[in-house]
């Protein structure tokens, strides 16, 4: 596929599952010359304003995902969330390079274990369980703390983190059908995440980011280039590589990592979409994520990648858009992007900010930057659960990945 050039000027792509976060991918497919189709499950103007035509519906609406299919010279998904049944049904009309097979393992996390187990990867033990006497019979084995989770990912599911055994009581009301993973919690004191540009046989990696979160498991800064040992992050970039290679993905992937105090690396989760700490590549890689997202999918050859400069990424979320807008005023090294609004859901990302200082620029400075300013929210120890796992103490929460 690579050289055909499928997204030429004035075909038409379509985005299938955009969220606010990903309105940069349309900014990118226009400046590639392309009509853009987007196919959101709820009005977004603000959002899909820039696309050619837009059709809002259920993903599995196989009326609108014809009126789609047929309308696109290409499709692709922006979420790893998508159902792969609604992916297989758009390829009766067109192409969907990124295809279904990744979708599906990413989305079983059952899968996913075993895809990463079949290429000797490090993941925390897990077991699966179907009820609360598995989890009971299981739990000496896995340790605390442990977490439960069910297989298939999807927005809107829940987990539960299980300190002691009184705590394993609580998932009396939680397993509701199905099975479930059960898996060890990995203290570790840092988080990585490496991104990769794939057309299924070249592979081409993006700088290192290290990723810090609050306390609620928000993204509130990323940070490159990373102090590594040469060995772990060669380690990491085999990691990924492998991966990518095995998926037979085209596309961009980030894969995330743990590593430990002792130096131990495990692999948390990958993703098939563009990220949030994704969005330092701009002012550090000299292409985006988005663009070579669009390049790979479309047959076009792999940007090759340097890191240019030092950077600091910060997400912004409601309660931090005043302090930005002040300090959009006063900092000149600082640069600025605002999602467009989308009123029907509250939380996440609501902007971005660069903190740079051009290629001789130290990190620490420009943290010290940030850190002098109330734009950062607290961060939290990396002993808490990656991103994708929130959970209760007691009580419930609504995982937002």
């Amino acid at each position: 596929m690579a050289g055909q050039n499928l997204l030429s000027q004035g075909k038409t792509l379509g985005i299938i599952g955009l969220t606010q976060k990903d309105w940069p991918l349309l900014v990118a497919a226009k400046k590639l010359g392309l009509n853009v189709g987007a196919y959101v499950d709820h009005s977004q103007p603000q959002l899909t304003k820039l696309a050619d035509f837009t059709i809002v519906g259920n993903y599995r609406d196989r009326d609108k995902l014809t009126e789609f299919g047929q309308n696109s010279d290409l499709v692709i998904y922006a979420s790893s969330l998508i159902a792969p049944v609604a992916i297989n049904y758009l390829t009766n009309f067109t192409q969907v390079p990124q295809g279904v097979a990744a979708l599906e393992i990413v989305q079983d996390r059952l899968m996913e274990r075993a895809f990463l187990d079949e290429i000797n990867v490090n993941v925390s033990p897990y077991v699966t369980v179907i009820s609360l006497d598995d989890v009971y019979q299981s739990i000496d084995s896995i340790g605390y703390p442990a977490v439960l989770k069910p297989i298939q990912r999807g927005l809107g599911e829940q987990s539960l983190r299980i300190n002691h055994q009184s705590d394993i009581a609580y998932g009396d009301d939680y397993i509701q059908g199905g099975a479930y993973l059960l898996e060890s919690w990995i203290d570790h004191n840092t988080e990585y995440s490496l991104t990769v540009a794939t057309d299924g046989e070249t592979v081409v990696a993006y700088p290192l980011v290290e990723e810090f979160f609050n306390e609620d498991r928000e993204l509130i800064e990323a940070t490159t280039p990373t102090e590594v040992p040469d060995a772990m992050r060669d380690e990491m970039v085999r990691i990924a590589t492998e991966i990518a290679k095995k998926l037979g993905y085209r596309g961009v992937i980030t894969v995330r990592f743990y590593a430990t105090a002792a130096g131990a690396l495990y692999v948390n989760s990958f993703d098939l979409e563009p990220t949030i700490s994704g969005n330092i590549f701009d002012e550090v890689a000299g292409v985006n994520q988005y663009e070579q997202m669009l390049r790979v999918i479309g047959g076009m050859a792999i940007h090759e990648l340097h890191q240019l400069q030092p950077a600091v990424l910060v997400p912004l979320y409601d309660n931090q858009l005043a302090s930005a807008t002040r300090q959009q005023v006063l900092k000149e090294n600082w640069k600025f992007r605002f999602f467009p609004a989308d009123t029907t859901r509250t939380k996440g990302v609501k902007g971005l900010v660069w903190v740079t200082g051009g290629p001789d620029a130290l990190l620490s400075d420009l943290l010290n930057q940030v850190d002098t300013t109330e734009i950062l929210r607290p961060k939290t120890s990396p002993t808490q659960p990656a991103p994708e796992e929130e959970w209760l103490r007691g009580g419930w929460f609504t995982l937002t990945r």
